[in-house]
């Protein structure tokens, strides 16, 4: 009596007989390192950023100079009626020092705060992500640990898309930042009975001020 052949059988039979046989890969003159998306040349990338940050539910507000930051995030404040915020960078806080925004930097204060003002590496134009880097727990947690996030960033910042940050970063740094991010909007999930909610694993809030650094 012949034996009946099972269908587990056939199919180990196909992958055997599959992995004895050479096949030339189809496509193969495909260009791996091509870009693969559309270039927006008749945009801007500070435009085609904006648009994209905007749509992933960040608030954009564009500065055509340090003068006009420190009168926006004064205004900004006061929308979502902070008094004071956190900022420990040295570039930015004497821009805060400057138009005297209260400010606190002793990163033990941090989880005291609502509202969180940091730099930032890049922005891509393509996704409206903001790059950020950070070297221990202490300097990644102030990313994430307060519900409002202010991102000051220049329009001399913005690449096309992630490879293009990438590689920047690369050759900024000697070694790779132990910690390289890319914030996409507010944090969300919708884990929690498929409802969706904002700041569960980070800022609830996300504003970029874009100053115009190269007008």
């Amino acid at each position: 009596m012949m034996k009946e052949v099972t269908s587990r059988e056939k199919v180990l039979k196909n992958i055997r007989e599959a992995l004895t046989t050479s096949v030339e890969p189809p496509f193969s003159d495909i260009s791996r390192d091509a870009d693969i998306y559309r270039k927006e040349s008749e945009e801007l990338p500070e435009i085609r950023f904006a648009e994209a940050f905007k749509d992933i539910g960040g608030k954009f507000v564009y500065c055509s100079n340090e003068k006009e930051f420190r009168q926006q995030v004064s205004t900004v404040m006061k929308t979502f009626g902070v008094d004071e915020l956190f900022c420990n960078d040295n570039n930015i806080t004497s821009i805060l020092e400057s138009q005297n925004i209260p400010f606190v930097s002793d990163v033990k204060c941090l989880e005291a705060y609502d509202c969180t003002l940091t730099g930032c590496e890049y922005l891509i134009a393509r996704t409206g992500s903001v790059v950020v880097c950070a070297e221990d727990s202490q300097s990644r947690s102030v990313y994430f640990t307060s519900p409002i996030h202010f991102v000051l960033a220049y329009t001399s910042q913005i690449v096309e898309d992630v490879s293009d940050a990438l590689k920047e970063i690369k050759a900024r740094f000697e070694n790779m930042p132990r910690f390289i991010s890319f914030v996409s909007g507010p944090s969300r999930t919708a884990d929690i009975e498929k409802t969706l909610v904002m700041g569960a694993h980070g800022p609830k809030e996300l504003v970029l001020f874009l100053i115009d650094d190269l007008a």
